[in-house]
């Protein structure tokens, strides 16, 4: 009996030991964590096992992956800034969390000049974020782009919309008056210096090249900061002298390896096309002449078909022939993961793109990997490489625009090329799109961004950072034409001529050095000191290598050997900046913080014994909140600050004299270099320019944080500025390069967030960022009234010029106008005084006709009064609708478009060419005018003959009828993005989390300018030079879908 009941134990025990093992058995949880109300992903929230030291982070995406026991279990996700919260498992494999900000505890930490991590709360100058997942709502290629409207004070012109094209970004207007240099911010890439300029070696100005910070994966960034005043960039120097954009790239988390894959496929239409006359057709005088250089001065489609049966029922509307429909597509393959002690983050990306114009394209494929090393409590490194190859095919937007409007819209320019590859064409005229077939000119840049980081920590008070990083790419570029085929009829293309072969090489390597000693004290129980000192050097070298071959023995050889013409060039460029620092922050109590930094550097660019200058600069913070004790139901958060800086800014390289160059064509006589001076000569005693800055500003949120609002009024005086002045020919110079101007900026910006509406599955998020920027040139150098920047063709005279003139704007506009009556007294003033009325010709081949005045007067200023931006962000449940509109007002720009449409005929305001009119206007006597004219060519039907005719003989000759009002108003972006559901991913047993998004870019635009988009600009992004905007690259509207999808 005893061994029975002995057996049955023992079965009973084996019988009950598997089912409590299977309780127990710990089992897979997947999941997705989001900020409540955006349903933006949150990375890097803690999820841990309560009462268990198993824990993980979610990944990128807000995903997370854990093992958990078996039975009644407990989630705990907590994450910085957000209340902590418990979730029960139960006999769920998938959980979907959304965590509540916690507005009390929120400390909001933000990367500042030279990597420097600070609370918010202790910063005293304006300075404002923008998160990836905001970012790449646009889904926008290049990261500039993307921060359109995102943040206040920053005005961001996109040069077109060609593959690839490069974008300028301005923060608080322009303060040097060098064209030759952008007023464009330092970029700095995960502590390091990284070069955003819009190179154009081999004449590219007007082919939509790329800014440098194109080259970055928008959905490898993690967060940018856009420090703005003075005081935020003292510590970079004068490299950041225009402000700075701070970009963190995502980076490894301790837990389980995550995978996730963004797929995004689009198209891209051209935005806006100007408006055309389709009445009359090719010729001159009204005379039809189907071979005529005249594209649009003949009679009407119906006359012509009368003389010409195979004239076309309807004109070709050639800016509906001219362009592509577009398309792009970007993959992202990321990893990341790790443990304790190392973590790591890798990402694959391809992007291509076909652009509207044809032929022309842009490929961008990049590898990133990152990694930090915890080798103990004190040793940590970090290293990070970013490897890019980009380029394309580049059109030349501006020679494709000037083909269009001379060719005829009476002949299809689609029908471009002969069964014997020559150009389809009439008469002698260029087919537009014949010459960007044959016209080639591509570029291949292969870059590589690296940084390696050490941090020593020997004790609680000393910290030791040491960084080093470089940026090295090589730009080649080809641009290549065929020659003549030699076959009967041929018409040769003006743009290839005898064919050439010309290539491009540019190599630009920048090395960086930074170590930060770090020492914290807590003086008493109330009073801190946080002490930096350090030492940075930037070291860049730079050679550019051209090849041009020209004329070709063999038409379509396109290679160096075949051209019976070969000349070379080279220039070579190196530049070093050393600077030592320090910043010292001291803090009473959390509620007031005092900040002094200083920075002396020593520039190679400037005349030895002038090379170091120090500039300093001092911040206050100050929560009055929590000095107060303001409860929080009148005051979520409330703060104050001030700040002044003085900022410094080298000149560029070898400007400190003049010197010799070879001549470009080789030997002239016995195997001898000819050598000739160079065009500039530089200042010896040249000095650095030097910006005065100050600026208040509060931070107020109410609510529990529903309404908030950041404000900043600032002012900036910038001194010795440096100017390349132009001389006489006969000082054997082109210009002097010189300090000879000051100029002034004053602003506000304001940055307004609230949430009207928050519910537990529906919130309503509104963020708007307002700016206004007045800039003033004060003075220029002794005994210089004005200095040209730069000038834009018009035909008959009517050539616009930006130049600088002390009392007026930076872009400031001037050109001829209609001449108003003032009563036989002098016209001495620049200003138009618009209230005068129009002189009219009384006698001689342009009575009746306005009068023009040839001397300069002020037409404008390219810079907007001021910018705006409404983000609108409605979400429910798992789908979030946001919509982006912005604004730019009170800016002109002159449209050298118009300009040449009315001059050919093709504008449609030379519609009414056959009727006629009584100009308003007065007499030279002062009598109102009642002479009726007609504006067509030629004679007209009072027996006269107008000769070109009122478009061709006054209207095109006036600047003032081209520099057009340049505000605007368009729909930036919508985005609506749907989470997919938690129970539909489960089945899969591999996707945590998925998002579906479709968007749309420039989708409406409401502007009174008449070219292609007021926003684009006919020179490259690095231009100071923004006054126009003709033959430029078409702005897009673009529509894309994406899908993001994390296992």
């Amino acid at each position: 009996m005893k061994s029975i009941c002995t057996l049955m134990l023992v079965v009973g025990a084996f019988l009950f030991i598997p089912i409590s093992y299977l309780h127990a058995q710990p089992r897979m949880i997947k999941g997705h964590v989001a900020a409540a109300g955006t349903n933006t992903p949150l990375p890097g929230v803690t999820v841990q096992v309560k009462g268990t030291s198993r824990g993980t982070t979610t990944d990128p995406d807000g995903s997370f992956r854990i093992e958990a026991p078996g039975g009644a279990g407990i989630l705990v996700f907590s994450f910085v800034g957000y209340l902590t919260q418990e979730v029960p498992i139960g006999s769920q494999s998938t959980l979907n969390v959304t965590l509540q900000p916690d507005t009390r505890s929120l400390e909001q930490v933000v990367v500042t000049a030279m990597g420097i991590k600070k609370e918010k709360r202790a910063i005293g100058y304006a300075i404002q974020d923008v998160s990836g997942a905001d970012l790449m709502q646009s889904k926008q290629s290049n990261v500039v782009n993307a921060l359109q409207g995102k943040v206040a004070g920053v005005q961001i012109s996109s040069g077109g919309g060609a593959p690839g094209q490069g974008s300028r970004i301005l923060i608080r207007g322009i303060n040097s008056l060098d064209p030759t240099r952008d007023n464009q911010p330092l970029f700095v890439i995960d502590g390091i210096t990284m070069d955003n300029n819009t190179y154009t070696t081999g004449n590219a100005d007007t082919r939509g090249m790329s800014n440098r910070a194109a080259d970055i994966n928008p959905d490898d960034i993690e967060s940018i900061s856009v420090l703005k005043g003075g005081a935020a960039t003292a510590l970079y120097g004068l490299r950041a002298a225009s402000g700075a954009v701070i970009i963190t790239t995502k980076s490894g988390r301790a837990g389980r390896t995550r995978v996730s894959f963004t797929t995004t496929a689009g198209f891209d239409k051209v935005g806006k096309t100007p408006d055309v006359q389709m009445q009359y057709t090719q010729g001159n005088n009204g005379q039809y002449d189907n071979q005529s250089f005249w594209p649009a001065w003949g009679p009407s489609v119906e006359d012509a078909r009368k003389l010409d049966p195979d004239h076309p029922a309807s004109l070709y509307n050639n800016y509906k022939q001219a362009y592509n429909t577009g398309s792009q597509y970007r993959n992202t393959l990321a990893i990341s993961g790790g443990t304790e002690k190392v973590v790591y983050a890798a990402s694959l990306s391809q992007f291509n793109q076909n652009g509207i114009i044809p032929f022309s394209n842009y490929q961008n494929y990049s590898a990133r990997v990152n990694g930090d090393i915890r080798f103990s409590e004190k040793v940590k490194m970090g290293v990070a490489l970013n490897y890019i190859n980009s380029g394309g095919n580049r059109a030349n937007a501006d020679r494709y625009g000037e083909q269009i409007i001379y060719w005829s819209p009476r002949w299809n320019m689609r029908d471009y090329l002969k069964p014997d590859g020559t150009q389809q064409t009439y008469g002698t005229t260029d087919n537009p799109v014949y010459t960007l077939y044959s016209n080639r000119f591509g570029d291949n840049v292969n870059r590589l961004i690296g940084n390696i980081n050490f941090t020593y920590s020997p004790f609680k008070w000393l910290d030791v950072l040491y960084r080093a990083g470089t940026d090295f790419y090589t730009d080649n570029r080809r641009h290549t034409g065929p020659g003549p085929k030699g076959i009967a009829g041929e018409v040769v293309s003006t743009d290839n001529g005898f064919g050439f072969v010309n290539e491009y090489t540019l190599n630009q390597r920048s090395l960086s050095s930074t170590l930060i000693l770090n020492f914290k004290n807590n003086i008493t129980s109330k009073l801190t000191s946080d002490l930096k000192l350090g030492h940075d050097l930037f070291d860049r070298r730079l050679k550019r290598l051209s090849t041009e071959g020209d004329t070709l023995d063999i038409p379509d050889l396109l290679i160096m050997q075949n051209a019976k013409k070969i000349v070379s060039s080279q220039y070579m460029e190196n530049y070093y900046l050393i600077g030592v620092f320090g910043d010292w922050t001291l803090s009473w109590d959390r509620w007031l913080y005092l900040t002094l930094s200083g920075r002396t550097d020593i520039s190679s660019s400037l005349p030895v014994g002038k090379r170091a200058f120090f500039y300093p600069s001092v911040s206050l913070s100050y929560l009055f909140t929590d000095h107060l004790k303001i409860p929080e139901s009148v005051l979520s958060y409330g703060k104050v600050r001030t700040s002044w800086a003085r900022v410094g800014k080298d000149a560029l390289p070898y400007n400190t004299g003049s010197g010799y160059i070879p001549l470009v064509n080789g030997p002239i006589d016995n195997n001898v270099i000819g050598w000739t001076r160079a065009d500039r000569y530089g200042d010896a005693q040249l000095k650095p320019e030097f910006t005065n800055t100050f600026e208040v500003g509060a931070e107020l949120r109410f609510l529990q944080d529903r309404i908030g609002i950041d404000f900043a009024w600032y002012t900036s005086k910038s001194t010795d500025l440096l100017i390349p002045v132009k001389l006489s020919s006969a000082t054997g110079y082109e210009d002097f390069y010189t300090n000879a101007g000051s100029i002034r900026n004053r602003g506000i910006e304001i940055a307004f967030n609230a949430t009207p509406i928050k519910k537990t599955k529906f919130r309503w998020d509104m963020r708007i960022n307002f700016s206004a920027n007045r800039n003033e040139v004060l003075s220029l150098g002794k005994g210089l009234s004005e200095v040209v920047v730069g000038n834009q063709f018009g035909y008959a005279g009517s050539t616009a010029t930006m130049k600088y003139l002390p009392g007026y704007p930076v872009g400031a506009i001037f050109g001829t106008s209609y001449l108003r009556y003032t009563g036989g007294q002098p016209d001495n003033s620049i200003l138009i005084d618009y209230s005068r009325p129009v002189q009219i010709a009384a006698s001689g081949s342009q009575a009746g006709f306005p009068m023009i005045n040839a001397s300069q007067k002020y037409l404008g200023n390219s810079q907007p009064k001021w910018i705006g931006a409404i983000t609108n962000t409605v979400t429910y449940g798992p789908l979030s609708l946001s919509v982006l509109i912005d604004t730019r007002q009170g800016a002109k720009k002159y449209n050298q478009l118009a300009n040449f449409m009315s001059a050919f005929g093709e504008s449609a305001i030379t519609a009414d060419r056959f009727s006629s009119k009584v100009f308003e206007g007065v007499l030279p006597d002062g009598t109102p005018n009642s002479q009726v004219v007609y504006l067509q060519q030629a004679k007209g039907p009072d027996g006269r003959n107008y000769g070109g005719g009122f478009y061709r003989n006054v209207y095109r000759g006036v600047t003032e009828n081209f520099v057009e009002n340049a505000s605007w108003i368009r729909l930036r972006n919508v985005s609506l993005s749907w989470q997919l559901p938690s129970k539909f991913l489960s089945r899969t047993h591999l996707i945590s989390a998925a998002n579906l998004t479709l968007t749309g870019n420039n989708i409406w635009l409401h502007t009174k300018y008449t070219g292609f988009d007021p926003e684009s600009s006919s020179l490259n992004a690095g231009s100071n030079i923004d006054a126009f905007a003709g033959f430029t690259y078409p702005t897009t509207r673009s529509y894309m879908a994406s899908l993001n999808v994390t296992f």
